[in-house]
């Protein structure tokens, strides 16, 4: 199997939750390091009857980190063209994740193509002085993420991360005391972007990358420097996602790839991780989470009238009530608010009694 490897100037992240990238993987209609050209519609046969091609990691067969979801040759005025692919990284593998990070990251700057020449899909022409092989159809295996190869003029198409789920880290994890506003404050004012991204699990690009203020979900331990993913913080995190204490303002699309990097966290604890809700059943948790804190407020109120009325205390609505009862339908509801307003008009008339005397 033949390897053509490019250049990558620039990332796009299209779904950092997702792990979805787009890439130009392939220059073609020039001659690359090897003494080759790829004819720009050399890949136009396999794109129709090999998809999805897989991902891996420097040409590993064992280390499969994503997939191509579609790819499409793309012409340039001169006559050349690249091959451009939207791949999407396994976030459910580590090497995967791992993968993901280093390309969206920037430490990892070239892709390479595997490919395979059918009888008749390649010929020598003359080019100038220079006798070329011409690769007019090839048999593509796969695309690789790697460290260096062989072929000009690749793009990675420009890096955005706005309003993203930081990929997961693998790290330690300690079951200790957690105070999330503290941790906060602790981190320095002037902590670097990579320590901002270690100890959180969401960044709002559109604010400043270097002020923790643009960041969420913090669950890592600070000690002076980056420490252990707290477990009850994921928890924490986790529950917010589902609507807890107020639910989260941050844009549905990055639910998923906050959920999955807390989960991992508790994965590795050996925790299992409560279910992501949908939007529309976390929004109807925080109504209920909402509802209930209304009620505990309104059975705190009472317990002054029912300390003091044992008929009152004995009914049934008002212990209910009291044990921070919600009801779940219309019916329920409208016969508890009755029974508040009853409440507050008993409640009101012992304070005035009390006033009075």
């Amino acid at each position: 199997m033949e390897n053509k490897t490019h250049t990558l100037t620039e990332v796009k992240v299209l779904d950092s939750a997702e792990g979805i990238v787009e890439a130009f993987v392939n220059s073609m209609g020039e001659i690359d390091a090897d003494g080759d050209v790829i004819d720009p519609s050399a890949f136009d046969n396999s794109i129709l009857m090999n998809m999805p091609v897989s991902v891996l990691a420097g040409h590993d067969s064992s280390k499969i980190i994503g997939k191509v979801l579609n790819a499409h040759s793309v012409q340039a005025g001169d006559g050349t063209a690249r091959l451009y692919n939207r791949i999407q990284f396994n976030l459910d593998t580590q090497i995967g994740r791992e993968a993901f990070s280093n390309v969206s990251g920037g430490y990892v700057d070239q892709w390479s193509v595997g490919f395979n020449i059918p009888d008749g899909g390649a010929e020598l022409i003359q080019q100038g002085s220079n006798a070329v092989r011409l690769i007019k159809d090839v048999d593509w295996v796969e695309v690789s993420s790697v460290i260096r190869g062989a072929s000009p003029n690749t793009t990675t198409i420009s890096a955005k991360d706005d309003k993203a789920a930081i990929p997961y880290r693998a790290t330690a994890t300690t079951d200790s005391a957690w105070n999330g506003p503290r941790t906060v404050a602790a981190i320095p004012t002037d902590a670097s972007r990579t320590t901002l991204r270690q100890m959180f699990a969401y960044v709002d690009a559109d604010e400043n990358p270097t002020s923790k203020s643009s960041y969420k979900f913090p669950h890592h331990v600070w000690d002076g420097g980056v420490g252990d993913a707290n477990i009850r913080a994921c928890r924490a995190g986790i529950a917010a996602l589902n609507g807890a204490r107020g639910g989260t303002d941050i844009p549905e699309s990055d639910r998923a790839g906050v959920y999955r990097h807390l989960r991992r966290h508790l994965d590795e604890a050996g925790i299992d991780a409560p279910e992501l809700l949908g939007a529309e059943s976390a929004e109807e948790e925080m109504g209920r989470r909402r509802r209930r804190r209304n009620y505990e407020d309104e059975a705190a109120s009472i317990k002054e009238v029912t300390d003091h009325d044992d008929d009152l205390a004995a009914d049934d609505d008002v212990v209910l009530v009291t044990e921070s009862f919600v009801p779940s339908t219309d019916e329920q509801r409208q016969q508890v608010q009755a029974k508040l307003t009853e409440l507050r008009a008993r409640q009101l008339g012992f304070r005035l009694l009390n006033r009075s005397e």
